[in-house]
């Protein structure tokens, strides 16, 4: 780095003369002799940075051109931490300006191989959050903890059926209100400390005792008792034939008693990886060997935050890079298991009724907001694609009185920002003036807009086990449930309550139907759109399956070549 200082400094120099000096001149500004400012010159020249040309005879001044500015120079230097994978240190010293433009070379590393070890490079798209089940709402954070815990059972989404995970068996008595679990002998977790039973407790009294969006879930969970052979037994209030499922959810991740103070952003699992690296610009991923569980097919996995896509995108990361002109380069697509949709708040004089929120879903009528025959989305009639239960109609004008202003709240993804803009120019059409405001993920999140906002549009991705999927997304502390009166509410946690009560998948899938009908067809929800997704796929990438929810398994990962 001491020539590209020296080099530096001699193209400041230069910026302010208005003619070349010679080489006295120069070396008087370097503060050296003239034959090492012709040394350094000739070293300069030769990495290609510049061109110079002595004077030849009296009164002919030397010829220098320079090839590349400091920034750019000081950039390829840094690009060996890129190649390295060192993003951290490269990005330390940089300005904004210059982090953008080093951020724009990102992509060009992406593919690189590492003969170290096998290891994956991939885009991500956004910020990654807390690391901590507790605290998990998206659908990428809850990807990612997959990743890096474990749960007591799993759900195969190929089978359509719950299995073991840490737990090996379980049965249940008295109806479902209690249920025996037994753990697999000697797990551990990525620190190397024991995972037995009384992690599991604590992990459950925590997910019970402490405040979440899926507190919900748990708080019939009156106590929880630890036997011998690692046997677990939760004790209920009520019978609950969901409950080995809602242990397979992310939320549900086993997390060892004693945890450190930055254990969002460093957890300490026993999932097929653990985290060795968590900054602004990358999250990396390394397999645990003694994970109780086949080893993953990959050493690492490396994950690096890049801007979002102009486009739609799909996917919060890709698996693997591929440039956009490889012709090699696998597209996968599948249809995204939920919904986008419209919340009204009933509090609001506008929606107070039924009528009244309906005519809002015919005037947001979804082939006015967007191209039936588009790729990306289709018409939702009902919060599940296999649901049809109104089909809104497209009236001829706006219910609502010309002048009329709502605030209208979403999120800032690509195709969020794109359908709330859609929305917005509907209701404008219409005569109402909207104030949209777009927010972050943590500032939605934090849900302090809720009190001001009249509308907001928001998206539901289900995890791959859809039946405990739907009782999930109707009991959770979710914003439609926050909109809607006290006695809406109990008709619904009544019909949750008995949803609990049955064995059968079927009978349970046909109740959240009716549930789904009902909060459709008298407006607390409208349905918009079921999104499509899309990845790219590197040639070089092997094993990626997509399920409903959207990703795969990083430890099915492994590359070709």
């Amino acid at each position: 780095m001491k020539l590209l200082d020296h080099y530096r400094k001699l193209y400041t120099f230069l910026q302010h003369q208005e003619q070349q000096p010679g080489l006295p001149a120069l070396a008087l500004a370097m503060h050296c002799s003239e034959r090492n400012m012709r040394n350094l010159l000739a070293k300069m020249q030769q990495h290609g940075w510049l061109n110079w040309q002595a004077g030849r005879g009296r009164g002919n001044h030397s010829q220098l051109e320079f090839l590349q500015t400091p920034d750019s120079l000081a950039l390829d230097h840094l690009s060996q931490f890129l190649a390295r994978g060192d993003l951290e240190q490269a990005f330390a010293s940089l300005d904004d300006h210059q982090r953008q433009q080093l951020a724009s070379r990102l992509p060009d590393y992406l593919g690189m191989p590492d003969s170290a070890c096998r290891s994956l490079r991939m885009p991500l798209f956004r910020t990654v959050e807390s690391l901590d089940p507790l605290k998990v709402y998206g659908r990428l954070e809850a990807h990612l903890v997959r990743q890096i815990f474990s749960r007591l059972t799993t759900f195969d989404h190929q089978q359509n059926a719950l299995r073991p995970a840490i737990a090996h068996h379980w049965e249940s008595e008295k109806n479902g209100s209690v249920w025996h679990f037994w753990l697999r002998p000697g797990l551990s977790f990525h620190d190397g400390t024991e995972l037995g039973v009384e992690d599991v407790k604590a992990s459950f009294l925590r997910l019970r005792d402490e405040s979440a969006i899926y507190q919900r879930l748990y708080r019939h969970l009156q106590y929880v008792e630890t036997g011998p052979s690692q046997r677990v037994s939760f004790y209920l209030e009520h019978s609950d034939q969901l409950w080995p499922n809602c242990l397979a959810t992310a939320n549900s991740s086993i997390v060892p008693r004693q945890r450190a103070a930055d254990f969002e952003r460093f957890p300490v699992g026993s999932g097929a990886f653990r985290v060795i690296r968590n900054n602004t610009y990358q999250l990396t991923l390394q397999a645990f060997k003694d994970y109780y569980r086949e080893r993953p097919l990959l050493d690492e996995i490396d994950l690096w935050m890049l801007p979002p896509p102009s486009g739609p995108s799909g996917f919060d990361l890709q698996f693997g890079y591929a440039n956009q002109d490889c012709s090699k380069k696998q597209t996968i697509a599948g249809a995204e298991s939920g919904c986008t949709y419209i919340i009204c708040n009933s509090s609001r004089i506008f929606f107070k009724t039924a009528e009244q929120r309906l005519a809002l879903a015919d005037w947001l009528a979804p082939e006015t907001l967007f191209d039936p025959q588009e790729r990306s989305r289709k018409p939702a009639s009902g919060l599940l694609a296999i649901w049809k239960h109104r089909v809104a109609k497209k009236p001829k004008c706006c219910s609502f009185k010309a002048g009329s202003k709502l605030r209208m709240v979403s999120g800032q993804t690509t195709e969020m920002l794109s359908l709330a803009q859609a929305v917005k120019q509907r209701l404008e059409a219409g005569g109402i003036t909207v104030q949209w405001t777009s927010l972050p993920y943590d500032q939605l999140l934090a849900r302090e807009w809720m009190k001001d906002a009249d509308l907001v549009v928001t998206r539901e991705v289900m995890h791959d086990d859809q039946d405990f999927g739907c009782y999930e997304w109707f009991v959770a502390d979710s914003v439609f449930r926050r909109w809607m009166p006290a006695s809406a509410l109990k008709a619904l946690d009544t019909d949750l309550m008995k949803i609990k009560e049955l064995a059968d998948s079927k009978r349970r899938m046909l109740a959240y139907a009716r549930i789904g009908k009902r909060l459709v067809q008298e407006g607390w929800l409208i349905p918009i759109s079921h999104e499509n997704q899309q990845v790219s796929i590197a040639p070089h990438v092997a094993g990626v399956r997509m399920t409903p929810f959207g990703f795969v398994s990083f430890n099915e990962l492994w590359l070709k070549r």
